[in-house]
């Protein structure tokens, strides 16, 4: 007796959500326990005992109080300022502080800069083959023998020339 494959794959995607459910509602079934506490100490009692304060006698509510007005059906409003200060954020470098950074490596000895628009980075294919630039603006420092490092984002002037003369040692 053949089955229709057709049939065959209904039959096992239903047993295969079928399984998945049983596998998601087994876990709602789990109660946590509250951890359990060590019994509290009795407090000791006061050395003397507090005055006694007289109590005021209650007042009768009065006529306005007893019917109070329905409240208008309002939404509520944002506050105009946050509660809260944000938490401060380091700036990144603007791209005028990574070309000021490029420009100081200029006239470095042993140092050729040169500067490519993503559309000309195919002219430098052979040493940039094994990197990987995923983002502009990238920096790529190439080492003796050709070899690539590469540094994506903007990058301050004292990074990029610290990594310049790792690249020369």
């Amino acid at each position: 007796m053949a089955v229709p494959r057709p049939v065959l794959l209904a039959l096992l995607g239903l047993g295969l959500i079928a399984s998945v459910f049983l596998v998601t509602r087994s876990g709602s079934n789990e109660s946590v326990s509250a951890p359990s506490h060590a019994p509290a100490r009795p407090m000791p009692a006061p050395a003397r005992p507090a005055p006694a304060q007289p109590h005021k006698p209650a007042t009768a509510p009065s006529a306005a109080k007893a019917h109070p007005a329905p409240a208008k059906n309002v939404p509520a409003r944002r506050p105009d300022k946050p509660a809260a200060k944000p938490a401060p954020v380091a700036k990144a470098p603007a791209p005028t502080g990574l070309r000021a950074a490029v420009d100081s490596l200029r006239g470095v000895p042993r140092v050729h800069v040169f500067d490519a628009s993503l559309d000309e980075v195919a002219a430098f294919r052979p040493m940039l083959s094994d990197i990987g630039i995923t983002q502009v603006p990238s920096t790529v420092i190439v080492r003796p023998g050709r070899k690539a490092v590469l540094i994506q984002g903007f990058v301050d002037g004292g990074t990029l020339r610290q990594n310049v003369a790792d690249a020369l040692r």
